[in-house]
């Protein structure tokens, strides 16, 4: 009688683990889309670039403003010929904006191509 008695347990409680674990799996999954980062555009002297924002240092003096210095991965318009190349840049973020002025090396000449710009920053929504 004991024995019935524990199997009568244990399969009760089998029952009620089953039956909540399905209750689970009928949850729908939560996916989402989103963009995080930042994107911008720049110009110097016969050159035009996009940017995307790479890793950066920051600053932080309030909430709503950050002031650094960032790498900027770009592809740009150089005397009518187009290119990939990494840029350095200080940059200023108010809220969403993003003031750049992205320094680019050309290996070929040894110069320096400068230019200034602007950014949009997305966040991903919590």
């Amino acid at each position: 009688m004991k024995k019935k008695l524990q199997l009568t347990v244990v399969v009760a409680f089998s029952l009620l683990f089953a039956a909540k674990a399905q209750d689970a799996s009928h949850e729908k999954p939560r996916s989402e889309i989103s963009l995080e980062g930042m994107v911008g555009v720049s110009f110097g002297n016969n050159f035009y670039a996009l940017n995307v924002g790479g890793p950066a240092l920051f600053l932080v003096l309030n909430p709503d403003l950050k002031i650094g210095i960032g790498a900027l991965p770009s592809i740009y318009l150089l005397n009518g010929k187009a290119g990939a190349r990494l840029g350095v840049s200080p940059r200023i973020d108010y809220k969403n904006l993003v003031f750049i002025a992205p320094f680019y090396h050309r290996d070929t000449t040894g110069e320096w191509i400068w230019s200034v710009g602007m950014g949009y920053k997305f966040h991903k929504k919590n």
